[in-house]
């Protein structure tokens, strides 16, 4: 196999293959040490390459069928890490994960000091909801790479969470306590007002669940969901979070839909007018206040805010970003000029 690949690479009608291979990235390489590069006298590399191209275009057996054959060839450490490696990844792509699993195993015994084997494994198992057997396996890959230690903590943090879903807040408490977080986590907040709450501690929880919310102010649903478990989310509840942590687009529009229910109609003009001019681009709280003043009779109004809105759009700066490389143009074209997938140049507007 090794030989054939190296008389196509040595044609001298298509040299610009090689020069092309050279080119792509090999999957994780960063992660594994001593790979080398993609050579046409040593082409392991350029066949793992057309592996994962294959493997990115969903032809999984042409990509398998490549690795396994890989498998069998005499390869120096280096490269057997790459294909064991990269056929479990596949593997997992195909849906295969128990075949994944034992690539992925089968690693980790040829190659115990290689990180990346147990991250994976760990992968696998935290979708799978084997969050202790998870842990276990990151604990070993941080040893190896201090790299995957972000990984390692969100996933103590899930399995504290389940333990808490579980009624077993002794053992969640004992995964926080081991916690050594430097930078803030939402997540920890979380789980930490959750399991406040879950033993009876109601304005600790709640006090943790705040500081989570000013953290991520985009993701304030799931402590909002905690409060309302234990709490509920009345109208003086929300009233007392907003005097506390300030006005949102979500707390904006839960109390906005509370009063609604309640029929206090003044008191929800007023607050949507509020939400309005801190966020006059939020579609949900735009389509609020229109009706709103619709059925309080003030059509003049809605006609000059539909006016103003329009007005405030067209000033807006049109550009496109490729939601696969994250590329910006000022241009629509089909096909992004840098990564050269199809269709994946999305329009936003900018001020």
């Amino acid at each position: 196999m090794i030989d054939h690949l190296i008389r196509i690479f040595n044609r001298k009608e298509k040299p610009s293959v090689a020069g092309y291979l050279k080119k792509l990235s090999i999957n994780r390489q960063d992660l594994i040490e001593q790979i080398p590069e993609i050579d046409v006298e040593n082409p392991v590399n350029a066949y793992v390459t057309l592996a994962i191209l294959l493997k990115e275009k969903g032809e999984f057996y042409k990509s398998l069928k490549i690795l396994e054959k890989l498998k069998k060839e005499n390869l120096s450490e280096s490269e057997r890490k790459l294909v064991y490696l990269n056929l479990a990844l596949v593997y997992k792509a195909a849906g295969f994960i128990d075949r994944a699993e034992e690539a992925l195993k089968e690693g980790i015994s040829l190659f115990p000091s290689e990180s990346f084997f147990y991250y994976e494994l760990a992968r696998i198992k935290k979708i799978s909801g084997k969050l202790e057997e998870a842990v276990e396996l990151l604990e070993k890959a941080v040893e190896l790479k201090k790299e995957f230690e972000d990984e390692l903590i969100h996933t103590r943090l899930y399995l504290a969470d389940s333990y808490i879903e579980k009624g077993r807040t002794d053992k969640a408490f004992r995964i926080l306590r081991k916690l050594e977080i430097k930078i803030p986590i939402p997540l920890f907040y979380y789980v930490l007002s959750k399991l406040y709450y879950s033993v009876g501690e109601i304005e600790r929880g709640y006090r943790k669940a705040l500081q989570g919310m000013k953290l991520s102010p985009k993701h304030q649903t799931p402590f909002l969901k905690v409060i309302e478990e234990f709490e509920g989310l009345s109208i003086e509840k929300l009233k007392r979070i907003i005097e506390e942590i300030g006005l949102s687009p979500k707390l904006g529009k839960l109390l906005a839909n509370k009063l609604i229910e309640s029929g206090e109609r003044e008191e929800l003009l007023n607050l949507l007018d509020k939400l309005n001019k801190k966020f006059p681009s939020d579609p949900e709280i735009k389509e609020l206040y229109l009706k709103s003043l619709w059925e309080a009779g003030k059509r003049k109004q809605v006609v000059d805010e539909i006016g103003n809105f329009l007005f405030i759009l067209k000033q807006k700066k049109k550009s496109f970003k490729c939601e696969n490389c994250g590329y910006e143009t000022n241009t629509f074209d089909w096909i992004c000029p840098r990564c050269r997938q199809w269709e994946t140049l999305e329009m936003s507007c900018e001020d």
